[in-house]
């Protein structure tokens, strides 16, 4: 079996691993979740983005649906992530007075966090495993 280092395959192979990994520490060690549905959800979607990646590494046949999946569902995470942020920004602005306009300008920070950490390198990939006409 060879391993072609350049390839897109094993170049966002290895991000997905690098991602999974880093979403794992931050969720086991930054942010430990208690409630069962939350930890499993925290735990889950890193494990299969890992997974995912390592599919793509070794090559498996189906590599194409397999990275255009794994992009789609974290770019639809990050919609989500992002949805839910907006309604606490307004929730906070709207209700809390000041202290609800500084909860409401973190809550902005994260959310452009959130796009930079979980939403631009899904697009990237989907870009690469879109199917070309040639």
């Amino acid at each position: 079996m060879r391993i072609d280092v350049r390839s897109p395959r094993f170049v966002y192979g290895c991000w997905d691993v690098f991602f999974s990994l880093l979403y794992l520490l931050v969720f086991l060690v930054f942010l430990p979740s208690h409630r069962p549905l939350t930890r499993f959800l925290t735990l889950f979607f890193p494990s299969l983005l890992g997974i995912g990646g390592l599919y793509l590494i070794f090559g498996g046949p189906r590599f194409r649906e397999v990275g255009l999946f794994l992009g789609a569902l974290f770019l639809a995470i990050c919609f989500v992530l992002l949805a839910l942020l907006a309604y606490v920004i307004g929730t906070f602005y709207g209700v809390y007075g000041p202290l609800g306009i500084g909860v409401s300008a973190i809550a902005a920070i994260c959310a452009v966090q959130v796009v930079f950490l979980v939403g631009v390198w899904p697009v990237f990939q989907m870009r690469a495993f879109w199917p070309r006409k040639e």
